[in-house]
């Protein structure tokens, strides 16, 4: 209790214990000659040094319920805190027990985030997963689905190499149409040529669409055979732009991110 507090609480103890130093015994007889004493209490009214440190001291113990408040909801947050540290020690050290050499688990602001590099799930310049891929998501997925107070984000990354736009190779040449019977002196009639297409055979024109193709390959395979809860999944595309390391082949990768479960209202 603050000092000022203290010494108002004992002075009004003092005050309200102790008569005052002269006043004259309710029924004494007054003594010849004397001066009329003072007024009783009950006429002067209520003294004001009385009613200064009665308010201080319920400003003290306002003061005092408030503080107590405050460390309560602090101790609880404290607690609150903790138990989440532990939850996301604990999922770390489990993914990271499933994900093993393929890729890395790490732990930050509360979201628990889950790194595959991309030879593991994808051929070069595509967006089908490989065997080992189904593999390694399969585990991925079977740990992801025991979590359900989890938002997954699957996020798809690429290096800075732009894509490269194969040719399609020359196409056979086109059969000759024989003329047809009853006809003399005409010419054989030419093919129908095709129509000009682009020289594109991949769908993906940038880093843009490979790394948006490959984070929806992932939720996919989520919802579609490690059967997680689809309201929980969102495919995010980052392209070449999130770069993580000056090493290509480590910017290139897939990272399933794991954030707080946000309670969505219907509008």
């Amino acid at each position: 209790m603050p000092n000022k507090h203290l010494r108002a609480v004992i002075a009004v103890a003092a005050f309200m214990a102790v008569p005052a130093c002269g006043a004259q015994q309710p029924g004494a007889p007054q003594a010849a000659g004397s001066a009329p004493g003072p007024a009783p209490a009950t006429e002067r009214g209520p003294d004001p040094r009385v009613q200064e440190l009665e308010q201080e001291l319920a400003d003290t113990k306002r003061a005092l319920d408030e503080q107590k408040a405050e460390s309560e909801t602090l101790r609880k947050s404290e607690s609150e805190l903790k138990v989440k540290a532990d939850e996301a020690a604990a999922l770390q050290t489990k993914l990271a027990e499933v994900v093993g050499k393929f890729g890395e688990v790490t732990t930050e602001d509360g979201a628990v985030r889950v790194e595959l590099v991309d030879k593991i799930l994808f051929p070069v310049g595509e967006a089908d997963l490989t065997d080992n891929g189904r593999k390694v998501l399969a585990e991925v997925g079977a740990a992801l689905k025991d979590i359900d107070d989890k938002q997954i984000w699957v996020q798809g990354h690429t290096d800075d190499s732009p894509i490269v736009v194969r040719k399609p190779k020359d196409p056979p040449p086109a059969p000759k149409v024989e003329e047809p019977k009853g006809k003399k002196g005409g010419k054989a009639g030419k093919a129908e040529e095709p129509p000009a297409g682009s020289d594109a055979v991949l769908p993906f024109i940038t880093n843009w669409e490979l790394s948006a193709a490959r984070a929806l390959t992932v939720v996919h395979y989520l919802q579609d055979e490690a059967k997680v809860d689809p309201s929980r999944l969102a495919a995010v595309a980052f392209g070449q732009y999130r770069p993580n390391s000056k090493s290509k082949a480590k910017n290139r990768r897939i990272e399933i991110v794991l954030y707080p479960r946000a309670k969505l209202a219907p509008k």
